[in-house]
């Protein structure tokens, strides 16, 4: 998890009549290597407005301070695994122009709020696998037309503003946050809107102030597909059941406000409770796996194997009532020594894919590789 200092600023919907509430995000200070000098190809292009007109239904852009203000276009072409859901699990820059303005690290930034076509394995399916992403850092371009016909008062004239800068902020974001309270599948699960939402798969992106007890507060919806299927609203009611782990929020720096995206994902209905993208916080110790090598694997001359078990997930993360699947090879002890192995580990409270843990199973497969007698 990462505090990111104040760096960017952050574009909400654009102000009506009567002003949204802000929806803001910002540019976490992560470290952008040397990029090639031209893009590799992109499979998809993502378009980050800063006026009213470009923001669509995302409503919100995360733009470098300075870019912002000198009214700078970038390129960004970010390398990311891209889960069966179209979800950017975790992602890289590719490239990056112009360099040194910060377009790099305000696409990470974007991560949650990516959502694009999944690839397709041969037989149509979706399959997770990495992608390119481009996205372009559209700076506003402010024009003005002037209609001095049809007024109501004599002299004068109507005029009409187009690519109107959006209203700006900065904020300290937290990126992958450890949560020490999160949904479980049953909450998620009954707060899925029925009526609406008509069985469909439903995305939010929920952006919200970390409080000094970890908990969330002053929740705004800032991207929601399908849009009007509910699903927005069933994000915000579950936003009170997540509460960040408190020691990481008395680092945040000066004393600043913290903000985070919260993602989430709704399933279809199903009593299927795989967790498919755990994000790990406490894995197995290597120095263990080898003393576990099964015996009588080793004495078939073998020295590599593959287990799986079948775990619960409890409610802090932690793997339980290990089973072992079947291994390659089976019958040897490969997945009773995964199940040892994988009894010691701890995920976060909501997945990579933007889901629940808590309740649910998850098959740990592990590689096992007997180290030679001189080591």
């Amino acid at each position: 998890m990462m505090l990111a200092q104040i760096l960017g600023v952050l574009a909400a919907a654009a102000p009506q009549a009567q002003a949204a509430p802000t929806r803001a995000k910002v540019v976490s200070p992560l470290t952008v290597t040397s990029q090639p000098r031209t893009s590799p190809p992109v499979d998809v292009t993502v378009s980050v407005g800063g006026d009213e007109d470009s923001l669509g239904t995302q409503e919100v852009s995360i733009w470098p301070a300075s870019a912002y203000e000198a009214r700078a276009t970038g390129h960004v072409t970010l390398t990311c695994r891209v889960d069966v859901h179209g979800l950017a699990e975790s992602c890289r820059v590719a490239y990056e122009a112009p360099q040194g303005r910060g377009f790099g690290k305000a696409a990470l930034a974007l991560r949650p709020t990516l959502k694009i076509e999944p690839a397709k394995g041969p037989d149509g399916r979706p399959v997770a696998r990495e992608m390119n992403i481009g996205l372009v850092f559209r700076a506003p371009d402010t024009e003005f037309s002037i209609d001095d016909t049809g007024s109501a008062m004599p002299g004068a004239v109507n005029v009409e503003v187009s690519h109107n800068p959006v209203q700006m902020r900065r904020v300290t974001l937290m990126t992958d946050p450890v949560w020490v309270r999160a949904p479980t599948f049953d909450e998620v699960a009954r707060s899925y809107p029925s009526a609406a939402a008509h069985g469909e798969e439903g995305y939010v992106v929920a952006h919200c102030a970390a409080m000094r007890d970890g908990y969330l507060r002053n929740c705004s919806v800032a991207k929601e597909l399908p849009p009007k299927h509910g699903f927005g609203a069933a994000a915000l009611k579950l936003m009170p059941e997540f509460r960040v782990m408190p020691e990481v929020m008395a680092r945040a720096p000066g004393g600043a406000p913290v903000e985070v995206d919260v993602p989430v994902r709704f399933a279809a209905p199903s009593p299927d409770r795989t967790v498919l993208s755990p994000r790990w916080l406490v894995g197995f110790d290597p120095e263990a796996a080898p003393k576990l090598f099964p015996p009588e694997a080793a004495a078939k001359g073998l020295t590599s194997g593959r287990g799986v078990a079948r775990c619960r997930v409890a409610d802090d993360g932690s793997v339980q009532d290990c089973a072992p699947e079947a291994a390659d090879p089976d019958g040897l002890g490969f997945s009773e020594a995964a199940a040892k192995l994988a009894s010691t580990m701890k995920m976060n409270l909501w997945s990579a894919d933007a889901g629940p843990v808590e309740g649910g199973v998850v098959h740990v497969a592990i590689r096992l590789n007997l180290r030679p007698a001189s080591q």
